[in-house]
């Protein structure tokens, strides 16, 4: 999306360097302690058959409740005539609001569904139960650095409005509404990945 919108991405550091700058040492201690223990609890085949079906529900339903949110109908329909007296400023306000308030919906809702489906993992297996620890841990990390990556979001999504207005100062907001919810949109699969990274840990666990 950020290339078709002519916005070259950046160039990250290596991730192992990015994970170091993220994990303080107390962290590393913790982390090795989990990946050293070994596993003692027999894994639970109704308990794993159970947290797919329901991880498969729960994100099908997550999905198309926050699709439906991200559409915000009262700006969706407003008029396409030029407002006179208002700036594009000023009238971006609604805009950017409606935005970050689905940004935090988004936050919320994922982080609780991702720390739900931990619990589940716990109690299908120990091996299980690591790959929940550990991402605990990376979520905790990567937290900062994220809220910090898509604080920006906004501020590409002015640069849209800007170009949009320029562009046709009556059809602007049909179109900054189209880009606001690819850019939500963008961001709910980008919260997920963590998500689905654990339902396909317990969709191919095959315990000894």
């Amino acid at each position: 999306m950020l290339r078709q919108w002519c916005i070259a991405p950046g160039s990250p550091p290596p991730a192992a360097a990015r994970l170091g700058a993220w994990f303080g040492w107390a962290d590393a201690i913790e982390i090795a302690q989990v990946l050293t223990t070994t596993p003692g609890k027999a894994a639970s085949e109704v308990a794993r058959i159970e947290s797919m079906h329901w991880a498969s529900t729960e994100l099908q339903r997550l999905q198309a409740e926050l699709a439906s949110s991200f559409l915000h109908t009262e700006l969706a329909g407003k008029s396409n005539s030029i407002s006179d007296g208002a700036t594009l400023k000023d009238l971006l306000v609604p805009y950017l609001q409606h935005f970050g308030q689905q940004q935090r919906v988004i936050e919320s809702r994922t982080s609780t569904f991702r720390a739900l489906l931990r619990a589940r993992l716990t109690r299908a297996s120990d091996e299980l139960a690591r790959l929940a620890k550990l991402d605990e841990y990376i979520e905790r990390a990567m937290a900062a650095p994220q809220l910090r990556a898509m604080a920006g979001v906004s501020a590409l999504l002015e640069a849209r409005a800007q170009k949009h207005y320029a562009a046709d100062p009556r059809q602007w907001r049909a179109r900054l509404c189209s880009d606001l919810q690819r850019l939500l949109r963008a961001e709910l699969d980008h919260k997920l990945q963590a998500v689905l990274g654990l339902i396909e840990a317990l969709s191919t666990h095959n315990p000894p």
